[in-house]
Order: C-alpha cells, then sequence, then structure tokens
C-alpha cells in the first residue's frame, strides 16, 4: 500500500513540476508569436503563415481554423520529429533548429477567410518523464499550450 501512495504522490509531483515548468518560462512572456496578424490575398494565391516559439522543449505545433462566429477547429499538426507534414492544400514546415514553423495554404479560396491560430505545447519539464504520452490532436485543454493568431481575407 505504502508503494503504491508513494507512487501516486510522485506522478502527481511530476505533473505538477511539469505544468509549473512551462508557465512560468522568461517571465510569463509569449512563448509563441505569429505572423503577419492580418493577410489579404487573391483567390488562387498561396497564403503563408509563419510562427515561432521559444520554448526548446515544444513538440507538438498544432493549427486551429476559427470562421466567425464558431469556435477553433483543428486544421493540422506537426511533431517535432518531422520537417514536413502535408493533408491536401495544406502543407506544414517546421525548422527546430530555428524554433520557426510555417502553414502554407495553396490556391487559396474565398472559404479559406477565417483566423488561423499557431499553437505549441510541450509534454514535460526539463528532468520529468512524459505523463501526456497519448495526445490526441484537436483542440486540447492543457496549461502548457501556447496560442497566437492571424487573420486571412481571401478576395474573390
Amino acid at each position: 500500500m505504502d508503494k503504491i501512495l508513494g507512487a501516486s504522490f510522485l506522478i502527481l509531483w511530476l505533473q505538477l513540476v511539469c505544468v509549473n515548468g512551462q508557465q512560468k518560462e522568461k517571465n510569463d512572456q509569449p512563448q509563441v508569436k505569429q505572423s503577419p496578424q492580418s493577410l489579404t490575398i487573391q483567390e488562387g494565391e498561396i497564403s503563408i503563415l509563419n510562427c515561432s516559439y521559444e520554448n526548446s522543449l515544444f513538440d507538438y505545433f498544432p493549427w486551429y481554423r476559427q470562421y466567425p462566429g464558431k469556435g477553433p477547429a483543428f486544421l493540422i499538426a506537426i511533431r517535432s520529429v518531422v520537417n514536413e507534414v502535408k493533408d491536401g492544400r495544406l502543407t506544414v514546415f517546421l525548422n527546430k533548429s530555428a524554433k520557426q514553423l510555417s502553414l502554407h495554404i495553396s490556391a487559396s479560396q474565398p472559404g479559406d477567410s477565417a483566423t488561423y491560430f499557431c499553437a505549441a505545447s510541450a509534454q514535460c519539464s526539463p528532468g520529468t518523464c512524459s505523463l501526456y504520452p497519448n495526445l490526441q490532436p484537436g483542440l486540447q485543454t492543457h496549461p502548457a499550450v501556447q496560442m497566437k493568431y492571424t487573420h486571412i481575407h481571401v478576395c474573390a
């Protein structure tokens, strides 16, 4: 019984270290930056949204799209173990050494006009093990997630 209680306490402590370690980095400065804040392009052109991050522990980078009056919806994601992910007209490129990623939307259409969110999250802090090994794509409530946005308007 003591071993089970001790293991449970250790897991709880690791979870608190993971959460607190992520939130206090750089005096609570934004750890994700996105540019441009607004983008207007012609139909058929490529939209490129850039995102940079500070924390080298970030290893999961989802993008979300939000239409006016709706909630954010998962769009595409990339993990730090790959440099590129493609899904239809969407491509995400990751340059981990530069701590930058970009979302490319080819052949932009008026239906692409929306607000786009770049997010970044980490599964653990220095010296801790991963407590969330099975994160699935989707809008997750996780205190270590940082998000920024860009609004795109596609002109027909």
